[in-house]
């Protein structure tokens, strides 16, 4: 896929993953709008580039999603929407953690990229175009201490899965990226045992699977997982979690 001149949608884009996904695609010409909470933190990321912009934007909000596509659809529609945006809670059940944080994690994590697609999808259906969901991982062996986290990105390989052969007849090509441990903030609370790539290698690797119409783009340890998943599935759970408390 050849990015140049095509305009592109990253959510959760000020900072880590997304903003390195931001900063490549806008090398390659591309035109990128960055969303998220902070207006802020989305500025000062939008500044590195004279090809990003940004526009505040809540995945778990109806009304700031509807005016994001209004937004893009009257600059021109959307070539590419990339549902990166998310948060991680590690706790343990047993102690309380706040019901409304966990709540709130499937609302970012599960419904923040059906409910892009939802409002995306009828201008996208006009254009070649392609929908990048961000999953994890962790979609092939859940991490215990991040028990919502997990289950939520399982729900969007299995949703993105669905959502490939429903529109295989269609312009729009839809791509699953599923990194392994990546060194940002986010990662600040997994096992450090964890191996961990740097954000500029992982997006090298989903630009590399963009142009080859890779359509599961499993960087670094992920691939591992994925194989492992299918061969051993209770010793790979045993080992993802060996250091996690009983």
């Amino acid at each position: 896929m050849n990015l140049n001149g095509k305009r592109v949608v990253v959510t959760g884009g000020g900072s880590g993953i997304g903003l390195a996904m931001a900063l490549a695609f806008a090398d390659e010409g591309a035109a990128v709008v960055i969303t998220g909470r902070n207006q802020t933190k989305l500025a000062a990321a939008a500044a590195k580039h004279p090809n990003i912009s940004s526009q505040v934007c809540d995945v778990a909000d109806e009304a700031a999603v509807v005016a994001l596509r209004d937004a893009m659809d009257a600059d021109g529609g959307t070539d590419v929407l990339v549902n990166n945006a998310g948060i991680m809670h590690t706790f343990d059940v047993t102690q309380g953690f706040p019901l409304e944080k966990q709540l709130q994690e499937i609302d970012i994590d599960v419904s923040g990229p059906v409910r892009l697609v939802h409002h995306f999808l009828s201008g996208m259906l006009q254009r070649e175009s392609v929908i990048v969901n961000v999953s994890s991982g962790l979609a092939y062996a859940p991490y215990a201490p991040a028990p919502v986290y997990s289950a939520s990105k399982a729900f969007l390989h299995s949703y993105t899965q669905s959502l490939r052969a429903q529109l295989a007849d269609t312009a729009v090509r839809v791509v699953e990226l599923l990194p392994p441990v990546v060194d940002t903030e986010l990662a600040a609370d997994l096992d450090p045992s964890f191996p961990r790539i740097s954000p500029e290698k992982l997006v090298a690797a989903l630009l590399k699977g963009l142009k080859n119409n890779t359509d599961e783009i499993t960087p670094g340890q992920s691939a591992q997982l994925k194989l492992m998943s299918r061969l051993a599935p209770g010793f790979l759970f045993q080992q993802m979690n060996k250091n996690a408390k009983r």
